[in-house]
């Protein structure tokens, strides 16, 4: 337990992994929005809860997080298991945690994944990764030789063998999540004993492992503070690993959402005049002429509705999704906070625009002609919060088959901000950002089953943020049929609270 004056938010139990999170008593009260999961992935089928993982998500204030813990298939040779445990889990805990597309490492804030991971060091893939032979042909050998290191105190040569990393550098699991440095000794696997002795049938490695990842718009609002093994408890045949983090919540970076409902209806924020992401004006979307607009307004100071409008949109080198190979994508635009595209009054959430094109083959491109792809036009928001949101563009591959659920394919974040943007620098009137990202599912940008990359998603959004530059984007949209053809896609509120 965390000690006096921290308070229980939720306890979540599979066999017996345990996750549970606290927060101070004072702040008790700001704490809305919690939802559990849990994945099994131990067993045949995955149906045995020795393995898999716990999520709790939640908001503190303004600021959405996420809190994984799991334990990964053991043993050096499961490493290929081990990555698919983590998609695993991320694809069965989706739907009880918000849109089916997005996984908790894609539509919060915050994610902090944590537990047994389970990855190993392998001194002789890491020699053949660099075009060497392996040097420890036996167990015993490269037992030995990891103790030797770890006797020298050289993290680095152990941290250059670690499965983990390798993984991430591939691709195939933890892509773009960090972890802080890791200064002390392996902590598997060990006698239980206050001292800290490897057993020799295992080769001594860092299992216990803390990472995170934030949303594009708020990377570097999280700092490890501190990382350190507890060497003297001896619980278990692993050393426990604690972490520490600051954190700079979202509404000091982009303000508060204060809602302000007619007739003073439950939730309602009166006249407060604190900062605010969002303005006292309607939602809506536009996409051509087509347009609808929201019931509710929210309390603001400065608050302008900045147009994005993605050009030259298109995906390449997509991974075959379909049996028969190929892939039918489609592209949905949704945001980081939700509540810049999300309007409560008609549950629409997300646009797409649909290929005309039918199947692609893989190798092959798809382009979304640019009346196909829906002009965005954001909440009523204050500029100086506008370079710390993102913009979730999701591909899917649209299943053909009766009663059959889209499959994704990956995600890509873009921060809505120009290049070289610092905090104490002013947003233009208007800017572009352009992107060319590597499509991400869970946490991999590789199938895990073909070993290729998932494909990349191209274009360039082009954003209008004071009165005159948004006037004349949405002219020259209109002159040019800009999302005339764009469809919508309808959820219900529960998608995301």
């Amino acid at each position: 337990r965390p000690g006096r004056g921290y308070v229980p938010v939720r306890h979540v139990r599979l066999w017996e992994m345990r996750l549970s999170v606290y927060v101070k008593a004072s702040q008790r009260a700001n704490v809305t929005k919690v939802h559990v999961a849990s994945a099994a992935t131990g067993g045949p089928g995955g149906m045995l809860g020795n393995k898999g993982g716990l999520v709790v998500r939640l908001r503190l204030g303004a600021t959405s997080l996420a809190f994984v813990s799991c334990h990964l298939a053991a043993h050096s040779h499961m490493l290929s298991r081990r990555n698919h445990n983590c998609s695993e889990l991320l694809r069965e805990t989706a739907s009880a945690l918000g849109p089916r597309h997005l996984t908790a490492a894609a539509q919060f804030d915050h994610v902090f994944w944590l537990g047994d991971l389970n990855y190993r060091t392998d001194l002789n893939a890491a020699a053949a990764a660099a075009g060497e032979e392996a040097p420890f042909p036996t167990d015993e050998e490269h037992h030995g030789q990891v103790l030797r290191l770890v006797e020298q105190g050289d993290w680095g040569a152990l941290l250059g063998a670690d499965q983990l990393a390798a993984s991430r550098a591939a691709g195939e699991a933890f892509v773009g999540f960090e972890e802080g440095p890791i200064a002390f000794a392996p902590t598997f696997k060990v006698e239980r004993s206050s001292e800290l002795v490897y057993q020799q049938k295992r080769i001594p490695s860092y299992c216990d492992r803390v990472l995170w990842k934030s949303a594009a718009g708020l990377r570097g609002a999280v700092s490890q503070t501190s990382l350190a093994a507890l060497p003297r408890v001896s619980t278990s045949d692993h050393k426990p690993v604690v972490a520490t983090f600051s954190l700079t919540p979202s509404e000091a970076l982009r303000g508060t959402m204060q809602e302000v409902r007619s007739g003073g209806s439950r939730g309602s924020r009166g006249s407060s005049r604190k900062s605010s992401l969002f303005g006292n004006v309607s939602s809506s979307f536009a996409a051509g002429s087509a347009s609808f607009t929201g019931s509710r307004a929210y309390a603001s100071l400065d608050v302008v509705r900045p147009t994005v409008r993605i050009r030259g949109l298109s995906a390449s080198e997509l991974v075959d999704m379909d049996y028969t190979g190929g892939c039918d994508p489609y592209c949905v635009v949704s945001a980081n906070p939700y509540e810049l595209l999300y309007c409560a009054a008609h549950e629409h959430v997300l646009k797409k625009g649909e290929a005309a094109a039918s199947t692609v083959k893989h190798g092959q491109d798809c382009t979304w002609p640019d009346d196909e792809v829906p002009l965005l036009r954001l909440r009523g928001v204050r500029t100086a919060a506008l370079p710390h949101t993102t913009l979730l563009l999701a591909v899917l591959d649209k299943d053909n088959v009766i009663l059959g659920k889209d499959d994704p394919v990956g995600v890509v974040q873009v921060p809505l901000r120009p290049v070289g943007w610092s905090q104490d620098s002013d947003l233009p009137p208007s800017f572009e950002v352009e992107f060319d990202e590597p499509l991400v599912q869970g946490m991999a940008s590789t199938d895990l089953k073909s070993g290729r990359p998932l494909g990349r998603l191209r274009g360039t959004l082009s954003i209008a943020t004071t009165a005159e530059a948004i006037e004349e984007a949405l002219a020259e949209a209109r002159a040019d049929g800009a999302g005339e053809k764009a469809r919508t896609v309808k959820l219900g509120a529960s998608a995301f609270e």
